[in-house]
C-alpha cells in the first residue's frame, strides 16, 4: 500500500507543478498491457489469495508475475528514463528470486512497523532464514502508529525516484522543447 500511494503522490506532483500529464500520451509506450497485467496478477497473488494455495505455489506465481513486466522494459528499453524503474523492479526480483519468491524483510524494519510474518501462510514480504541478499530486501519502515506503517525496499525508493525522474522531465516539456538553432553572423 506504501508503495501505491508513494506512486500517486509523485504522479499528484505532476500538474502541482505546472507539469501536464497529457504529455504522457506522447512517451511511446509500447505494449503497456504486459505491466499493468503484471501488477494486476501480483496483486491477486499477494492480496487476494494469499492463504488459497500452498506457500511454494504462491512463491513460484509471485515470481512468474515479474516475467510480463521484465517483457515490458525489454520493449521499452528506449524510453528515456525507463531503465531506472526497471533497475527498482530488478533488484526486488534478484532479492525475491533469490529468496524462493518472498522478499526477505528485516526483523527491525518488520518490529519497526509493528508487522510480522503469519506462519503457514504465502507472504510477498517476510522474515526469511538465512536471507540472500538481505540488503535489496525490505529493510527500510514506516513505523507502527504511523499512516501506513509498512515495510519497503531499496526497489521501492529506486522504482518511486525513477518514476518521479520519468514524469517530471517528460510532463514539464523537457523532452518536448525543439533544440536550439544556431544563429551565424554574416
Amino acid at each position: 500500500m506504501i508503495l501505491l500511494v508513494s506512486i500517486l503522490v509523485v504522479v499528484a506532483t505532476v500538474p502541482l507543478t505546472g507539469g501536464r500529464l497529457a504529455a504522457l500520451s506522447g512517451l511511446g509506450v509500447r505494449a503497456p498491457a504486459l505491466v499493468f497485467g503484471a501488477l494486476a496478477a501480483q496483486i491477486l497473488v499477494v492480496n487476494v489469495l494469499p492463504d488459497a494455495a500452498p506457500a511454494p505455489v504462491l512463491a513460484a506465481a509471485h515470481l512468474g508475475t515479474y516475467a510480463p513486466a521484465v517483457a515490458f522494459l525489454w520493449v521499452n528499453r528506449r524510453v528515456p528514463g525507463l531503465w531506472l524503474l526497471g533497475a527498482g523492479g530488478l533488484s526486488n526480483l534478484a532479492a525475491i528470486s533469490a529468496n524462493g519468491g518472498v522478499m526477505p524483510a528485516s526483523p527491525a524494519a518488520l518490529a519497526a512497523a509493528g508487522m510480522s510474518s503469519q506462519g503457514g501462510q504465502f507472504v510477498n514480504s517476510g522474515a526469511v532464514e538465512g536471507a540472500r541478499l538481505a540488503w535489496l530486501g525490505d529493510v527500510f519502515a514506516v513505523p507502527a502508529g504511523w499512516p501506513l506503517a509498512n515495510v519497503f525496499s531499496v526497489g521501492d525508493v529506486v522504482l518511486v525516484v525513477g518514476l518521479a525522474v520519468l514524469l517530471h522531465h517528460r510532463c514539464h516539456g523537457a523532452a518536448d522543447q525543439p533544440a536550439a538553432v544556431a544563429v551565424t553572423r554574416g
